[in-house]
């Protein structure tokens, strides 16, 4: 029998489609530790990246996942710390966002997509960005793959990273903007891209020679995040951040509730519809339309004096001013309780201040059916606060506005011996703050970086210390020695004149009730006067006013006030007046700068000469 060879069949091992990474082959108790020490460096990470973009460490909301916001990656550009007045927090988003990019790639690609689930769902929970997660996803399930598996690991993963490249492209800008601001909102995605592949190039350059062993990647995570955390403490500062989330944002300026709404549209919506018809009519509202119309505006009225609307009243979205007022004063009290020892105190407490001025212009509400809001007058809810910020920030702008607020409560209690000092600091001070405000003002550049700009250390304006001129002159012009007497009934009228609140509805009757108790002579009586004339709602019929006023009180304060009110109107009727009618709009020009000649002329010693000459040179020379 022949002997035959038998042949040895080859036993073919189908291999998974997904590979396992070298780093893998190492003890498995070693391979675990540096696995969680590189997930708890990338959960910091995640974390700093939350705070830097949304003021807190973990912002995660189920109710926002329906919110464009959320999925999107605009929010880090201009909100918070925006990077056009922090260029730093350029590279420290780069920094955060190379992490959170490449690290979950690599630990797919040098151990197995497994074991970078726990970082995707960090990305996605932790540092609320999931549809950069999505991505991530995507990036870790290519890289961990066999066809994907090439010889060079950093070709790999730079091509298996082109996910995070399209997110960074399709969501990484800020919409609606200029197109230099536009391309320049890429830039902390550019620098991301760069420190991904610095990363992978140090982990997978170094890991060459090691044999990929395990614990490159979490102190090259560390190391990245410690870089980061350095740069963003020592160029902006948690302080600073806060300041950009409690306060900054929150300035009563901008805040759309305290913008002018007109009610007109709410209440024929209230008159017309059923329900509230059928209540008013069962509360002996009357049956007339208008005057209807008109018991409800008063009603608005009363109840607005005491921040709230009539319990019938239907509120529209942007007249809800009463929850947004609460919501920003707890946030400046957030601030305020966290950052006693801040530089930008000044400004929380100037903006918290001037937030519980802001008041409801009833008056104006009952005449033109428009909610507009004041904060020109000293209330007392608020005098706490100005107190406070006059006392221990005396040196910082906003004190400035703190001294006119602490004058007018010592006026109105007949202390204007204390009142005027108070005036005569404020007036240094806003003489000293000006100038500086001036040499600061930097030169206008059309340059490439001239979108950039730091926040300045104060929220005071040349335009706001120019109004705070003018108040400031008013009242020490009216607490003067000229306008009372040492009688005690003389200083008791003064006290009451400048205790009125012009916006109040009761305004012209108090002034009546006190004109009553003056007699010719009285030395407060020309600042009666002129305040009755300013009531009047008809700009011609002021003028005239005004202007006859001056002619009988021209060596008064009062009748110098009233030129310079002429003036005003003058000039504001010239700015409204529209091309449509050119000849009465150069007559308008023409009537102001002879009335502010006329004042510069008459009064040239008048502490408000400088203003005058300089609202005479801001006209056109024709």
């Amino acid at each position: 029998m022949d002997d035959k060879e038998t042949e040895k069949t080859p036993i073919a091992v189908s291999k998974s489609f997904m590979a396992v990474g070298p780093t893998l082959h190492y003890s498995h108790k070693n391979v675990q530790t540096c696995w969680l020490l590189a997930m708890a460096a990338f959960g910091v990470s995640c974390l700093f990246w939350s705070k830097i973009v949304t003021g807190t460490f973990w912002s995660f909301d189920v109710q926002a996942l329906t919110t464009p916001e959320f999925w999107g990656l605009s929010r880090p550009i201009p909100t918070g710390v925006s990077i056009f007045e922090y260029p730093w927090q350029i590279l420290v988003l780069g920094l955060l966002m190379g992490i959170l990019a490449i690290v979950p790639v690599l630990i797919s690609q040098l151990m197995s997509f497994r074991y970078s689930v726990f970082f995707i769902l960090q990305v996605f929970f932790l540092a609320c960005l999931p549809k950069f997660a999505i991505c991530l996803f995507v990036s870790c399930v290519a890289v961990a793959c066999r066809p994907l598996r090439f010889r060079s690991r950093f070709i790999a993963i730079a091509l298996c990273a082109v996910p995070q490249l399209l997110y960074w492209g399709y969501f990484g800008n800020v919409g609606d903007v200029e197109p230099i601001v536009w391309g320049f909102s890429y830039a902390p995605w550019i620098w991301a891209w760069l420190d991904a592949m610095i990363i992978t190039g140090f982990v997978l350059g170094i890991g060459h020679f090691t044999r990929y062993r395990p614990g490159l990647t979490w102190i090259f995570t560390s190391l990245t995040l410690v870089v980061a955390v350095v740069v963003f403490e020592l160029a902006i500062g948690f302080d600073e951040l806060d300041y950009n989330f409690h306060v900054a944002k929150n300035n009563p300026e901008y805040a759309t509730e305290f913008r002018d709404h007109s009610i007109t549209e709410a209440l024929d919506d209230i008159i017309s519809d059923p329900a509230t018809r059928k209540y008013l009519d069962e509360s002996f509202y009357p049956a007339d339309p208008i005057a209807r119309r008109a018991d409800l505006k008063k009603e608005i009225q009363e109840q607005l004096r005491h921040d709230r609307w009539p319990n019938w009243f239907i509120v529209p979205a942007e007249l809800r001013y009463r929850q947004k007022k609460d919501d920003m004063l707890e946030q400046y009290n957030l601030f305020i309780s966290k950052r006693p020892n801040s530089p930008r105190m000044p400004i929380a407490l100037y903006y918290k201040a001037i937030l519980k001025e802001y008041s409801p212009d009833t008056a104006l509400l009952g005449q033109k059916e428009e909610l507009h809001f004041y904060s020109d007058y000293a209330h007392e809810k608020a005098r706490k606060i100005w107190w406070e910020l006059c006392r221990d920030f005396a040196n910082s702008p906003e004190s400035v506005e703190a001294r006119w607020r602490k004058a007018k409560h010592q006026a109105c209690r007949g202390m204007f011996e204390e009142a005027e000092k108070l005036l005569a600091e404020a007036r240094t001070m806003l003489a000293t703050e000006q100038a500086k405000l001036l040499e600061a003002e930097p030169a206008p550049s059309g340059g490439l970086f001239s979108l950039f700009h730091r926040p300045g250390d104060s929220v005071m304006t040349i335009r706001k210390f120019s109004e705070l001129q003018r108040r400031t002159e008013q009242l020490q012009l009216l607490i003067s020695s000229e306008n009372r007497t040492d009688e005690p009934e003389s200083v008791e009228r003064l006290a009451k004149f400048v205790t009125l609140n012009p916006h109040a509805s009761d305004y012209a009757q108090r002034l009546d009730g006190l004109l009553e108790q003056t007699e010719d002579g009285d030395r407060l009586r020309d600042n009666i006067l002129l305040a009755q004339a300013k009531l009047d709602a008809d700009e011609q019929l002021r003028a005239e006013k005004l202007q006859e006023l001056h002619k009988q009180l021209k060596q008064t304060d009062g009748g110098m006030l009233a030129l310079y009110e002429l003036g005003l109107l003058k000039i504001s009727l010239w700015r409204r007046q529209g091309q449509a009618n050119p000849e009465l709009k150069k007559e308008y020009l023409d009537q102001a700068r002879k009335t502010l000649t006329s004042f510069l002329e008459s009064y040239s010693d008048s502490s408000y000469a400088g203003q005058v000459k300089k609202n005479l040179d801001g006209l056109p020379a024709e």
